[in-house]
């Protein structure tokens, strides 16, 4: 199994909001299962800190 790519000079404006939009679309489905038994404060987390960086990535930061 690969790493999944992590921007870099050649990654394109698309595959940096492909990564975004999925990061963000993670974050908000583990944000859902709030007040559910499959809810894990640390997997939100998780997912919410991945969004960040993806965004940070997209932007050139």
């Amino acid at each position: 199994m690969t790493a999944p790519h992590e921007g870099g000079p050649r990654e394109s404006a698309a595959e940096a909001t492909r990564r975004v939009a999925e990061a963000s679309r993670r974050a908000t489905a583990e944000l859902h299962k709030q007040g559910t038994p499959d809810y894990d404060p640390r997997q939100h987390e998780k997912a919410v800190e991945r969004e960040r960086r993806a965004i940070e990535d997209a932007s050139g930061s």
